[in-house]
């Protein structure tokens, strides 16, 4: 069987093509870097359209600022002449902004250049800087700061660690991990999983679409929801706890003293408990109402599919 050709050439050849040039599309072109020193404390804010975003602490008051420059080379070569200029003139002229109490990196005023020009990060930064960050898609890392922390990505994973403040943590899809959070943690995820290791007491609230959510060293209360996906949270309750998944088995450690209501309800699974029981009403493998050790904070547990352990 012959392959139908266009020209001399077939057609399996100008789809792969293509899908090559659709592919590199974007190609790295150049690189920036800038260094200066702030002695006041400060907000970074990062922000870029498409690329990763990693910011991590570095000692004294010097700030590093490193930007990886892509282009797409198809739109700049149609519409702003030649790509090699456009990339110097960034090179000459990065985007960061410098002010009292914040340093502003990744805008652009003209909105194709921001589409069609994409920019990584790294930014080394005095611990005690706040730091809010944006991507429409790429991943976001942030490591060693003693201040908030408020990040969201389109489209990509995001890894905390050592973080000795409040985080929030958003992202359109992929996974959360935060490991050292010394404060109230929120994350959100449309699809992947979150992970937190809690080291001082604050309150969480967690949320995914699908995908399981695992809370270790939790001093606070609990929020925590998903669509479809597995719960678990091992702390000490210092206020409500309310877990709900439509599809997930919920699990909950607490201390062997631990005192609280309880409201349990699997409408497909069983509920299990180690700690010492009072029931309120009738007893149903589905549904437990009851105290334990005379009451406390609300432990409430909510699973459509999934079975519930609380020991």
């Amino acid at each position: 069987m012959k392959t139908a050709t266009k020209s001399g050439v077939s057609i399996f050849s100008i789809l792969l093509l293509s899908a090559l040039s659709a592919t590199n599309a974007f190609a790295q072109d150049g690189v920036f870097e800038q260094t200066f020193t702030k002695s006041e404390p400060f907000v970074l804010e990062v922000d870029t359209g498409s690329g990763a975003i990693k910011v991590l602490s570095g000692p004294g008051d010097r700030v590093t600022v490193t930007g990886k420059i892509r282009v797409n080379r198809r739109f700049f070569g149609a519409k702003r002449g030649d790509a090699d200029e456009i990339v110097q003139a960034v090179k000459d002229n990065p985007p960061i902004e410098i002010a009292n109490d914040r340093v502003r990196v990744g805008h652009f005023d003209d909105r194709n250049l921001r589409k069609n020009i994409s920019i990584s990060y790294e930014i080394v930064v005095p611990t005690g800087t706040e730091v809010v960050a944006e991507t429409g898609s790429g991943s976001i890392s942030v490591t060693a700061i003693s201040a908030p922390v408020d990040v969201h990505t389109g489209s990509g994973s995001v890894k905390l660690e050592n973080i000795a403040g409040p985080v929030k943590a958003r992202t359109g899809s992929g996974s959360i991990t935060a490991d050292g959070v010394g404060g109230a943690f929120s994350g959100r995820t449309g699809s992947g999983s979150i992970s937190l290791v809690q080291t001082a007491p604050g309150d969480v609230v967690v949320a995914t679409g699908s995908g399981s959510s695992e809370l270790k060293g939790v001093v606070g209360s609990v929020r925590a929801s998903a669509g479809s996906g597995r719960i678990t949270v091992d702390g000490r309750q210092e206020g409500d706890w309310t877990l709900d998944t439509g599809s997930g088995g919920v699990r909950v450690s607490l201390p062997a003293d631990a005192a609280f209501e309880l409201d349990a309800e699997s409408s497909s699974g069983g509920i299990d408990i180690d700690h010492p029981l009072t029931v309120q009403g009738q007893i149903s493998k589905k549904h437990i109402r009851g105290q334990v050790r005379g009451g406390g904070p609300l432990l409430k547990i909510d699973t459509g599919s999934g079975g519930i352990r609380i020991r």
